[in-house]
């Protein structure tokens, strides 16, 4: 018997893992460094142009994350766009 989709006994939730362990460890690991950050009480100086900017460590480090999370949808979008061509 041909078996189509995820193999039998297993679950959506396991399925789910097998897909997106890395990003989950990628998480996990934000959410430690931003905790650590947060607790230091550090801040960041960033240099603009004609300027600069500072700011809490663990405010950057969150800032810059979903700047790579909004990069990284664009690009997969713009790859399922080009294979459905």
């Amino acid at each position: 018997m041909s078996q189509t989709g995820s193999r039998t006994g297993e679950n959506s939730f396991v399925t789910f893992l097998k897909r997106r362990w890395l990003a989950i460890v990628l998480v996990v690991l934000l959410a430690v460094v931003a905790i650590q950050n947060a607790v230091g009480g550090d801040t960041a100086t960033i240099f603009l142009l004609w300027g600069q900017l500072a700011m809490p460590t663990w405010a950057l480090v969150l800032i810059v994350f979903v700047i790579g999370a909004i990069a990284g949808w664009i690009m997969s979008r713009n790859r399922a766009a080009r294979k459905r061509r």
